[in-house]
């Protein structure tokens, strides 16, 4: 469940969550706040947990969060990114600088949000054979370019933006923030089948051709539980 580095690992969530709790030891591993009640918040909160232990080789590290709810290792030198959906976690760490990462179960209700999220310029780029997952892929993407700038006032429509790009179940997506004095621009992957799509950053230089990529997911996939 594993890639070449930066680490990305998937964890198909079909424990409950006293099963989860039993794959782990450390108390500020196991201590799920107590406002989380909801069984399915208590699966994924355990899942992202459960999946970084085994990105980290069975060491298991806790989990802290910045104000801004970003969240990071205390413990590590080491940035991480974390997302979870209907069934499915979510973690990348890297040691090379700010990682982001997103995963969202294919559903309709994506098109209610549709005009929020989508500038007119990019809505034209949507596939209408693939219309939900291609605009779930879109969502996904500025979710991770969102958690890679940390602004809070970011307005999804206006300050993030995505090249032109065609749907397809794996490919690299060119996203442009407009709302930092950087004004960068990131190169981001994805993936996605008839569960989740799914987008990251990933260090060019380590992963190399976006071909590289794709066999990585395609083993992370296949050993994915």
């Amino acid at each position: 469940m594993k890639s070449v580095q930066p680490l990305l690992g998937v964890w198909k969530i079909d424990e409950s969550a006293d099963e989860l709790l039993a794959l782990l030891t450390r108390r500020d591993c196991r201590s799920i706040p107590a406002d989380m009640q909801a069984e399915r918040r208590r699966r994924e909160w355990l899942a992202v947990r459960v999946l970084l232990k085994e990105l980290t080789g069975g060491e298991e590290t806790p989990i802290a969060y910045h104000t801004d709810g970003a969240p990071y290792l205390p413990e590590k030198k080491l940035h991480i990114s974390i997302s979870h959906t209907n069934g499915y976690a979510a973690v990348i760490l890297s040691e090379q600088g700010p990682v982001g990462i997103d995963i969202e179960y294919i559903s309709e209700r994506i098109h209610r949000v549709r005009r929020r999220f989508m500038h007119p310029d990019e809505d034209a780029m949507i596939d209408r054979k693939h219309e939900t997952e291609h605009l779930i892929i879109c969502w996904c993407a500025k979710e991770t370019l969102f958690k890679l700038i940390r602004r809070e006032e970011t307005d999804f429509r206006e300050h993030l933006r995505l090249s032109p790009f065609g749907y397809g179940e794996s490919g690299s997506i060119t996203a442009t923030e407009t709302c930092t004095p950087e004004r960068a621009t990131y190169s981001l992957f994805y993936i996605v089948n008839k569960y989740f799509a799914m987008t990251c950053s990933l260090d060019m230089t380590v992963v190399g051709r976006p071909s590289l990529l794709n066999s990585a997911i395609t083993v992370l996939l296949s050993l994915m539980r």
